[in-house]
């Protein structure tokens, strides 16, 4: 009798654990995506129903996919790749940014689609520049209408990239800050022609504030002796507000 009971409150809870599982379906249960190529999966669009979220994009059923910005990161790249199948459809999508997570205050990016051409496939890929950490990214997918039995084989063939990196060369600030060069060895940080920053702060890649520094004059050397070995987000700080953010590496 023990046992069953036992085996009964297992299914309960395991049936609760599914229906509240990320399936996409709704805004506040985008499937999060970190990582290039991913495939998407068939059921999660098979039993999608329609959000009628707004800013509406289309009128179909709809699945959400979510990356948060990473602390450092500039860039964020979001894409999908469809294989050829033996017919001609078109997939709408559409990016939306909720700043600092907020998903009252959404803010379409984009509204658009692409073609999955017979045998050929299909793609599309933006480039988000100066994107802000903390803030989501949604992609949001409109089921395909008129693929019929098809739609099983279009979607395994399909993936969906969401990634946000570093990217050195888009400009922060003034163009006084180009000149700056960070110079890395063992212990210490120098920076060449700084003439702007005072204050250091020294992340994880997680996001956890690990140093943070003042100084008199503009900054040359950081010691980071005691810094374990591993890759760090360095930003550069003054009073009138100029931020500059590097990546480095401690060997």
């Amino acid at each position: 009798m023990q046992k069953t009971t036992f085996l009964m409150i297992m299914a309960t809870l395991l049936t609760i654990h599914t229906s509240i599982s990320q399936n996409g379906n709704k805004i506040d249960e985008a499937i999060p995506i970190d990582g290039t190529g991913l495939g998407v999966n068939f059921l999660d669009y098979d039993s999608a129903t329609s959000s009628n979220l707004s800013p509406l994009c289309a009128n179909s059923e709809d699945v959400f996919y979510k990356h948060t910005i990473s602390q450092g990161d500039n860039r964020l790249t979001i894409g999908m790749v469809s294989a050829g199948t033996t017919l001609f459809t078109e997939i709408d999508y559409q990016i939306l940014k909720a700043p600092n997570g907020d998903t009252g205050n959404l803010i379409e990016v984009t509204c658009d689609k692409y073609e999955v051409l017979l045998i050929v496939g299909g793609s599309f890929q933006t480039i988000i520049k100066n994107v802000n950490s903390g803030d989501d990214y949604y992609l949001r997918v409109f089921k395909p209408s008129g693929v019929g039995g098809f739609l099983n084989s279009l979607l395994n063939g399909t993936s969906v990239t969401m990634i946000s990196d570093y990217d050195s060369t888009l400009s922060i600030g003034s163009d006084t800050q180009s000149k700056l060069q960070v110079f890395v060895n063992d212990n210490q940080i120098r920076l060449g022609g700084n003439t702007l920053y005072d204050a250091m702060k020294i992340f994880s890649l997680g996001g956890k504030q690990i140093m943070y520094a003042s100084y008199k004059a503009n900054i040359e050397t950081i010691d980071i002796s005691s810094l374990q070995t591993g890759m760090y987000i360095l930003t550069l700080h003054n009073n009138e507000g100029s931020k500059e953010i590097k990546k480095f590496i401690k060997r």
